[in-house]
């Protein structure tokens, strides 16, 4: 069973690169990870992890070997042997796919990665952290598009997400907690909130 999820905004404007850009990107505005589910699995926060300035569009060069960020959770947590487990990530635009780690996803268990750490132990308990890698780019990842990436799971099957690179301007949704979010205690705005000027 194969669910494409995908939370694209698409811009108005012409990006750059224009008539240089793989079939398969699609132009985007900025904005936090992806999120999709297929069964009782959901995924967020995914992205093409980067954390530098970005001269020019061109992140990733062909080639290259691209880290993933994403949290993906089991919500079957009635414990009823609804394990699951990551068994492949592919991509149109690389050569071959890398899950290194334990990937089993037990009821109600949580993997994490490509997070720096004071992000990925904001977490449930007992999260457990991945390297999810897509190998030998066969096609250059731009800033401000997104890209076909499939996750595959031994018992939910194929979810099929377009997936951005990161800003790292945006903190991830899954990042606050309720008691730390700014909104709350006062002290700012919260995730996506655009304060007034002075």
């Amino acid at each position: 069973m194969t669910l494409t999820l995908g939370a694209v905004l698409v811009a108005g404007a012409a990006g750059c690169g224009a008539g240089q850009v793989a079939g398969t990107a699609e132009q985007v505005t900025s904005s936090p990870g992806t999120v999709g589910e297929v069964g009782q699995v959901q995924v967020r926060d995914m992205q093409f992890v980067w954390s530098d300035p970005v001269v020019g569009d061109e992140v990733y060069a062909v080639g290259a070997d691209v880290p993933l960020q994403v949290t993906i959770i089991n919500e079957d947590d009635a414990g009823l042997g609804g394990a699951d487990r990551l068994v492949a990530v592919s991509s149109p635009i690389a050569t071959s796919g890398l899950v290194v780690g334990d990937a089993t996803l037990s009821d109600g268990q949580q993997l994490v990665a490509g997070y720096d750490g004071p992000v990925s132990s904001i977490s449930r308990e007992g999260a457990r952290e991945v390297d999810i890698v897509l190998e030998g780019l066969t096609a250059p990842i731009r800033a401000g598009l997104t890209y076909p990436v499939v996750l595959t799971f031994a018992e939910a099957g194929e979810l099929a997400l377009q997936v951005g690179v990161e800003n790292p301007a945006v903190l991830p949704p899954r990042a606050y907690e309720p008691e730390d979010d700014p909104a709350v205690l006062g002290t700012g705005p919260g995730p996506g909130v655009v304060p007034d000027d002075e």
